[in-house]
């Protein structure tokens, strides 16, 4: 899958509601905050999830 995400339980079932807005910019999700989350409204990259972080670190 291309353009998939992994959220908890509770995020993959609030995501529609939330006001979150999640994107894949290649291959790399994005994240956008809702306005009543008082942070900046733009698109940020995700976090790098630290298994990812720990096998580019064994390359």
């Amino acid at each position: 899958i291309d353009n998939g995400v992994l959220l908890c339980w509770y995020h993959h079932h609030s995501i529609d509601t939330s006001g979150w807005l999640i994107r894949m910019i290649r291959g790399k999700p994005q994240v956008k905050a809702p306005a009543w989350a008082g942070t900046t409204t733009t698109w940020q990259p995700g976090a790098t999830h630290r298994a990812q972080q720990a096998s580019h670190a064994r390359s």
